[in-house]
């Protein structure tokens, strides 16, 4: 016989009622649970803000279970304290959560990253290496910023052999680092060549354009190369790929250039590419060189009226210094040449005191070119001034 309809309602009645008181229990035991953590958590932000960070990261350790929920929390506060410079703390945080053993393994990779930051921060570079080689041999999943991580560890400790050799492993996904490896192998090279390994720097230098064929520095280095072995017509090809690679450099290898002509006693060569370029893309430096050189050939009218004539169009300090000079070289006497004197006298100051190299990153000045800046850390971002931001 069936039951009577009445008690069916009853029935759910009564599963809805337990339900719901089950559910309120549960959820009061979750606020206790939670306002136990929100005290403890809490109070370990009370002893962040009052200086007391051992008793803040005991307090974070202990209040906060490790989960997917609350991992950014650790990694926010742990790098916090890497920021701060407080480095042993950092660490103490990574390597709690790796020893939590249940976390899935793109969380662990990544808090070891963090942990090989901390020791490099800390200029604990064996510590760092080790962890981050520990992840290579896993075959981990996060490979690129492991190997971008030993790349820039490898930098700092200048073995630029073991720099090429990580970061060449990012060209293919990242061309961008094509120059700066570049610059790596023209720092290898440089090494060699203080221990007159000249054959190795050689190949380093032909390997460095291969990263960046636009790389002016490989170009400079090995021009000076093949000056000291006097292979003079190698070295003015070296110079020369300068002016397609970045003219704006090329005044920095005038001197070595004409050394080069001079020994292979082809000055007039040297005079024709000095005009070829100064009138594609005039410099004070080109046309105060050219002038010199036609002053040695022809006299000093033909040089000093070439030297005015450039002014005329684009004057500058160094300019009017060298018109200075010429005229008291020649027939100036009396108080003419007294005001030419004093004249000079200036412009020599104000030549004296140029900054002629800045980042164009962050617009460090220095008198001396430098590959890497010290200021923003950038490696081939130091250039010459352009005349039109100088008087010179």
């Amino acid at each position: 016989m069936s039951e009577p309809l009445w008690l069916i309602p009853l029935f759910f009645f009564a599963i809805a009622t337990g339900f719901y008181l089950g559910r309120r229990e549960g959820k009061r035991r979750q606020r206790r649970r939670m306002e136990s953590l929100s005290q403890e958590y809490v109070a370990g932000l009370n002893f962040l803000l009052n200086e007391e960070p051992d008793k803040a990261v005991e307090a974070l350790l202990n209040s906060l279970e490790v989960s997917d929920q609350t991992l950014e929390t650790h990694l926010s506060m742990a790098r916090l304290f890497r920021k701060r410079g407080e480095f042993d703390r950092a660490t103490l945080i990574h390597s709690h959560l790796l020893e939590q053993g249940e976390l899935p393994r793109p969380t662990q990779e990544q808090i070891q990253l963090e942990l090989a930051e901390d020791y490099l921060a800390g200029g604990l570079f064996d510590r760092a290496e080790e962890v981050l080689l520990e992840m290579l041999d896993q075959d981990c999943e996060k490979r690129e910023p492991v190997v971008r991580q030993l790349t820039h560890l490898y930098e700092q400790e200048r073995d630029w052999s073991s720099a090429i050799s990580m970061g060449e492993q990012l060209v293919k996904s990242d061309p961008k680092i094509g120059p700066i490896l570049a610059h790596y192998c023209c720092e290898e090279a440089d090494a060699q060549i203080a221990r007159g390994e000249l054959t190795p720097a050689r190949r380093m230098l032909r390997r460095a354009l291969g990263f960046d064929k636009q790389c002016v520095r490989a170009s400079v280095v090995q021009g000076r190369l093949e000056m000291r072995d006097e292979q003079w017509n190698d070295a003015i090809d070296a110079f020369k790929r300068i002016w397609k690679q970045d003219p704006d450099f090329f005044d920095e290898v005038l001197d070595e250039l004409r050394q080069c002509y001079q020994h292979l006693e082809k000055e007039e060569e040297f005079i024709k590419l000095l005009a070829d370029i100064s009138a594609e893309r005039p410099s004070t430096a080109r046309v105060l060189l050219l002038s010199e050189q036609l002053r040695e050939r022809y006299g000093d009218r033909e040089a000093a009226d070439f030297i005015a004539d450039y002014m005329k169009a684009n004057p500058s300090v160094r300019g009017l210094h060298r018109i200075i000079d010429m005229n008291l070289q020649g027939s100036a006497q009396g108080e003419a040449r007294e005001h030419l004197g004093m004249l000079k006298e200036l412009t020599e100051r104000l030549t004296s005191d140029n900054t002629v190299y800045q980042c164009r990153r962050c617009g460090f000045q220095t008198p001396l070119l430098q590959w890497r800046c010290p200021s923003c850390r950038r490696w081939g971002t130091i250039k010459p001034r352009s005349e039109g931001g100088n008087p010179s």
